[in-house]
């Protein structure tokens, strides 16, 4: 069970020795099929509140149920309040390897990008955590932007993904643009699907608005790149947005701070809750499945989309039937 406001404090209190005792380091899961993936996407987490360890219980029940899970992505705002001093802060275990655990959370990677709270000093230990394989080896985050394969299909990635830093001073745009390109049109096999992930949204029907910039440099790039999807943030909210000819907009902001109310949802909006949870994705070569889920581990709606489908995501990302995983379906 989830535990209550008072458990909480109580297992902060009796557990300092816990707490300060460095996480053994995680053994990945065996035996999980490469032809599929599995991932948890969750930004704005990094508050050290109640709601963090909630949603996080909620990601190991999801994970438990269903039986799958290679990955987690978070989406920026890894830390908030006081800044990171260094790679051993206490934060690290308060607001990270402490409030992730459990047979499935404790031995997958978490793959992070970076989010404004992040800087202008926590950026520089959260990247060092991850080269210098800090607490419990989890955290990947090998540099400010960077790109990674995952799964393999008859010796294509199932899935490559952008993980961009749109918190960066934007002189570095251009350099994350180029990334992109030069991710997507490698000579190769080409993945079968494309995702990118960073911290602000370019298309947000939330609080903080779209930015001309992102809409302006970064659309065009993912758009001539065929991105299936943007994993994003910021927003402290659930959203999915479809445009079309765009990527699929997938906001999963509210992993753990204050959230934000929605405005009036316009015609491009496919779903939207002010509700505490993230977002689930499951890919197979046939299809991917995109689920939101609350801070209580239930399913709020689910989206499938089709390899094979000519379009963009609008028009490809259809209300899904709600049958359990990618795996289990495809079975």
């Amino acid at each position: 069970m989830i535990c209550s406001g008072v458990t909480f404090v109580l297992l902060l209190i009796a557990g300092g020795d816990w707490l300060y005792t460095p996480p053994e380091p995680y053994v990945p899961l065996s035996a999980q099929d490469p032809a599929s993936v599995s991932m948890i996407a969750v930004g704005d987490q990094g508050s050290g509140d109640l709601q963090q360890w909630r949603v996080g219980r909620a990601m190991e029940r999801v994970a438990a149920n269903e039986g799958r899970l290679n990955m987690v992505v978070f989406l920026g705002d890894n830390f908030y309040g006081k800044p990171l001093a260094s790679t051993h802060d206490l934060n690290w275990q308060t607001r990270f390897e402490r409030v992730y655990w459990g047979h499935w959370l404790s031995h997958v990677p978490f793959y992070a990008v970076l989010g404004n709270h992040d800087y202008p000093a926590s950026q520089q230990y959260e990247i060092e955590y991850g080269q210098q394989h800090k607490g419990s080896g989890r955290w990947q985050m090998p540099a400010n932007f960077y790109v990674k394969d995952f799964g393999d299909v008859d010796g294509r990635p199932l899935v490559r993904m952008v993980f961009l830093d749109t918190s960066a001073p934007r002189e570095s745009l251009q350099q994350q643009i180029d990334m992109i390109d030069q991710a997507f049109q490698a000579p190769g096999p080409g993945p079968v699907w494309r995702i990118a992930a960073s911290h602000h949204p370019v298309r947000n029907q939330g609080q903080h608005g779209e930015e001309s910039d992102l809409v302006a440099r970064l659309l065009p790039a993912l758009q001539r790149n065929n991105v299936d999807l943007l994993l994003s943030g910021h927003d402290h909210n659930q959203q999915l947005l479809l445009r079309a000819g765009e990527p699929a907009w997938v906001i999963s902001g509210a992993g753990g701070q204050r959230l934000y109310a929605l405005n009036t949802p316009a015609p491009d909006s496919a779903f939207a809750a002010s509700r505490a949870g993230f977002a689930k994705l499951d890919l197979n070569a046939r299809q991917l499945r995109l689920a939101y889920y609350n801070d209580r581990g239930d399913l709020e709606t689910d989206y499938r989309w089709a390899r094979d489908c000519p379009w963009m995501a609008k028009g490809c990302l259809l209300p899904g039937a709600s049958q359990g995983s990618i795996a289990q379906s495809s079975q």
